[in-house]
């Protein structure tokens, strides 16, 4: 965990908690309750699709605050964006208004993480920017933490839940605009620069994943002349294990339910630890990568993946009068391994780019947001047409195909 909490951190961090707690913590659970309930799994894998379908928007809110410089008033659109697409979404059950909602919400979301780390990298010395970021990052985790113990009793009455997600989108704003940097503070960040500022484990983690906007088209592209090197190769494995990862988180408290007899508000509590627990594996995952180097520290955390994953797929098929907390002790290794997951992806991914490493995370981040939208809609077709067992052997079979295309990976890459 980064240093200088009270030098390093500015009040409105204490805000962006808040829609951490509503965007990583009560929407997660809340929206596939709400949806299923109405229209069963299918439609609630597609309103869940449409939320990161409106994340995706943030390239566009990056392009438009560099354009205006209206960067206070970006960022605290967000939170009107999440605070209304919530709201009404308690309001409503017809499927078209919760994919228009689901979007908003995702939109808002994606206005307020791109602005938020616009605000340290263009406003803060550059010396300041990882403990910073670091900081940010830490209070966006601890709100994801309280709202999933929040949504683990909302989920009794998930409208009433939705709207109380939607009230704290209020004081979220009110703290999230205390001691914003003033306008005369901002300096131009090229992409030059934030291609050559190597950031440490594990703050550049969050910061490559809100700032790389306006560069995937071009990444892409040469991804597809790389498609057989090394970098083509590890986002294929991450692609392909980021799909299975997210057909069980997105639909995570309707297949607890499901499989194990779990309800919502259990499950809702295992994942406040299991997040508790990831935030502070941060760091350890970073030092780790700095002695075994990247591409390995990604292969641990895609096995306590897979761990967590065959332990759920065989308890959905095996009754072993236990699974009730079974299930609920095996999960918590999933949400652990997103730290060295992300922190080293990241890095990784930069370390195997034959392109300005802005683009070549630019494809990363593109590679993740597209698989959690197909895993959306895999997980609700899967589990409508042959029930959430499906879904979880779908899940294993994916991530141990990524597993075996990191090796592939690995085999091409020098030894660090």
């Amino acid at each position: 965990m980064p240093g200088g909490l009270k030098k390093y951190s500015d009040k409105w961090y204490s805000g962006y908690a808040f829609q951490g707690a509503a965007v990583l913590g009560l929407i997660p659970i809340l929206l596939p309750i709400i949806v299923a309930k109405l229209g069963g799994s299918s439609q609630a894998g597609m309103v869940v699709a449409a939320f990161y379908l409106g994340q995706l928007t943030a390239p566009f809110w990056g392009q438009i605050t560099d354009r205006t410089g209206c960067h206070r008033l970006i960022y605290s659109l967000g939170y009107v964006l999440l605070g209304l697409g919530m709201g009404f979404f308690a309001l409503t059950e017809d499927l078209y208004f919760w994919l228009g909602l689901a979007f908003m919400q995702g939109a808002g979301s994606a206005a307020t993480n791109t602005v938020a780390a616009m605000f340290i990298v263009e406003f803060k010395p550059k010396q300041e920017w990882n403990p910073r970021i670091g900081w940010l990052q830490t209070f966006y985790g601890t709100g994801q933490a309280l709202g999933l113990g929040l949504a683990a009793a909302a989920q009794l009455a998930p409208l009433w839940g939705m709207g109380l997600a939607a009230l704290l989108m209020a004081p979220g704003l009110f703290l999230g605009r205390m001691g914003l940097p003033p306008a005369k503070n901002h300096k131009k960040v090229t992409v030059a620069l934030l291609n050559h500022h190597k950031l440490k484990h594990p703050a550049r983690a969050w910061h490559q994943l809100h700032l790389s906007h306006s560069i995937s088209i071009k990444g892409i592209k040469h991804l597809i002349d790389e498609w057989d090197g090394p970098f083509g190769i590890f986002i294929l494995s991450w692609f392909v294990t980021m799909l299975g990862t997210w057909m069980v988180y997105n639909l995570f408290p309707l297949l607890m339910e499901s499989l194990y007899g779990v309800d919502a508000g259990m499950s809702s509590l295992a994942y406040a630890i299991a997040a508790t627990l990831g935030i502070f594996a941060y760091a350890p995952s970073g030092v780790i990568a700095e002695k075994i180097g990247d591409g390995p520290v990604v292969l641990i955390g895609i096995l306590m993946t897979l761990v967590s994953m065959v332990g759920m797929a065989v308890l959905a098929y095996v009754d072993t009068g236990m699974n009730w907390w079974l299930s609920q002790v095996v999960f918590i290794s999933m949400p652990v391994a997103w730290s060295p997951l992300i922190v080293a992806g990241t890095a990784y991914t930069a370390q195997l780019a034959t392109m300005p490493e802005g683009n070549a995370l630019g494809v990363f981040n593109s590679s993740t947001a597209v698989a959690s939208v197909l895993g959306a809609l895999a997980a609700g077709w899967l589990s409508d047409a042959w029930g959430y067992g499906v879904v979880m052997i779908g899940a294993c079979v994916l991530t141990v195909a990524g597993l075996f295309v990191l090796v592939v990976c690995l085999k091409k890459t020098p030894a660090k």
